[in-house]
């Protein structure tokens, strides 16, 4: 996160989960998205627990912004099945994370979000597979690999959250640079808003 974007964050409820469970409720419901209890609890807690920067210096991977992501899933997709898990979900939460809240800074890098995105997907759909116990019946299988179907859907609905927290301004341009990236409705919508016809595309498929 850059400094002067810090320094504009204007988040100050005492209750994270309540703040961010009742943004991502008024986000679903704008974006009309489902969300059931277990997937909105579940980013609930991304969003609480990337709230401390510590969050992103785990035992298993490197400070996740240090290092080139493409190599931490090559890493992971080398490791045994648990670590494997444990690392694979990690960044799938980490492009979620950045792509959905820290979509701005993502554009202004080498990484853009389209590479987030692929590797987020990919990540989530990695991690559920790494889990073999209880087949395909797992609940928590089941809520990776909707996190990896629906990625830019859910990457929407953080972008809603973030800009509650947030006083920034995007330009038609660099939203213009997002629908093209993702096919998002809602990046759609927004660039209508301002006047900005696209045609409408189907979302990344993969």
């Amino acid at each position: 996160m850059d400094a002067d974007e810090s320094s504009k964050l204007t988040l100050s409820p005492v209750n994270l989960d309540e703040y961010f469970r009742d943004g991502l409720n008024e986000a679903a419901k704008h974006q009309k998205v489902e969300l059931d209890d277990p997937t909105r609890e579940y980013l609930v807690q991304l969003l609480t627990s990337f709230s401390a920067r510590g969050a992103l210096v785990t035992d298993e991977l490197d400070d996740l912004m240090n290092e080139p992501i493409g190599m931490q899933v090559l890493r992971a997709m080398q490791a045994p099945p648990t670590k494997r898990f444990q690392s694979l979900k990690q960044i799938g939460d980490y492009s979620l994370y950045m792509t959905g809240f820290f979509s701005d800074s993502i554009t202004r890098t080498l990484n853009d979000e389209k590479y987030f995105i692929d590797l987020g997907q990919g990540a989530y759909r990695g991690a559920a597979s790494a889990l073999t116990r209880g087949g395909e019946e797992n609940p928590f299988r089941r809520l990776l690999n909707d996190l990896g179907s629906r990625f830019v859907s859910f990457v929407d609905l953080l972008n809603d959250v973030s800009e509650r927290c947030f006083n920034r301004e995007q330009d038609v341009m660099r939203l213009y640079d997002r629908f093209t990236a993702t096919g998002s409705p809602r990046v759609a919508a927004r660039l209508a808003q301002m006047g900005v016809a696209v045609g409408a595309r189907s979302r990344l498929a993969h």
